[in-house]
């Protein structure tokens, strides 16, 4: 039997800053080594997280916090500029104490919406075939697939699928 899931009101969605860095890293290898259906449990795979949060800014990008009224990260999501008129939404993770509330479409419905703010008419991302939830949000926000690929990281394959919303 899981525990009980922590419920919360009012959470607070921001950009990630100086003082979060630590917890953006804690949070990060906390979410990896705690998915196996993802293809990267390394946090240091692709760089720091809390490095990128900078450079996605300088980029016309952004990482969100989501945050407990006390001040605790319990996610945070990114969009990454690939190109004039097309970003990525990335690095989504929520802590699975607070999955099912609805709370990783609050934070993707407010990236969808700031990326309309910075001028981009596509959003892409891509996502593991196995994460089954993320998958089935992800359409549930409109965005359609538009290929899969096979990869291999670290040793392991993963199928992954590439999705598309246009805005």
């Amino acid at each position: 039997m899981s525990p009980p899931r922590k419920e919360i009101k009012n959470p607070v969605l921001r950009s990630v800053l100086a003082t979060d860095a630590e917890a953006l890293r804690g949070l990060y290898a906390y979410s990896l080594r705690h998915n196996p259906a993802g293809f990267i449990q390394n946090p240091a795979f692709r760089g720091d997280i809390f490095e990128r949060t900078q450079k996605y800014r300088e980029e016309n990008g952004e990482i969100l916090g989501l945050f407990l009224p006390d001040g605790t990260l319990i996610g945070f999501g990114g969009l990454q500029k690939k190109k004039d008129g097309l970003c990525e939404l990335c690095n989504l993770h929520l802590h699975p104490d607070f999955q099912g509330q609805g709370l990783g479409r609050h934070m993707c419905e407010h990236l969808i919406n700031l990326a309309r703010t910075l001028g981009y008419h596509i959003v892409e991302l891509h996502v593991t075939a196995t994460q089954k939830r993320a998958l089935d949000l992800y359409r549930r926000l409109g965005f359609v697939e538009t290929k899969r690929q096979e990869y291999a990281v670290e040793l392991q394959k993963f199928e992954t699928v590439f999705m598309e919303l246009r805005l």
